[in-house]
């Protein structure tokens, strides 16, 4: 998901926020965050946080920080994953696709398409939950918002 967020921080404040949180002792309202800044502006922050049991995902977020106009712009891309009604309907199809293999004799491939159906719900799953977490992260630490600033 791409998105695009306004604040009235400089570049460089932006930068040195990013670090400081980065750097800062997680908490249980502040998970711990990984990645890099740079001066120019870009930065890479990373997020990993438990899926199903002991299943883990790290979900990245990229931007970078150009001053227009009195404003900081902040576009960046972060994964999204799938959402828990889509997961729904996935596991619907794909379980229907598993029967009608079994039912054509293909019970092998039956069994190797359902394990990997699982195998890629924890990556789905996984980023749903850390993308919305990494925005408000940096939405927070930045105070940025994604309405422009009013004039």
């Amino acid at each position: 998901m791409h998105f695009v967020l306004y604040t009235n921080k400089t570049v460089a404040q932006c930068m040195r926020d990013m670090t400081e949180r980065m750097q800062a002792k997680p908490t249980k309202t502040r998970p711990e965050l990984n990645g890099y800044v740079e001066k120019s502006g870009s930065f890479a922050i990373a997020l990993t946080a438990s899926v199903v049991g002991p299943l883990k995902r790290t979900t990245r977020l990229k931007a970078s920080a150009n001053r227009e106009k009195g404003t900081t712009i902040i576009k960046g891309y972060v994964s999204d994953g799938i959402s828990p009604y889509w997961a729904r309907i996935l596991a619907v199809v794909m379980t229907i696709v598993v029967i009608m293999l079994f039912l054509a004799d293909r019970p092998g491939l039956g069994i190797v398409t359902g394990l990997f159906s699982i195998i890629t719900y924890v990556p789905l799953r996984g980023d749903y939950i850390n993308s919305d977490r990494l925005l408000i992260e940096v939405e927070k630490t930045l105070k940025a918002s994604p309405k422009p600033p009013k004039k």
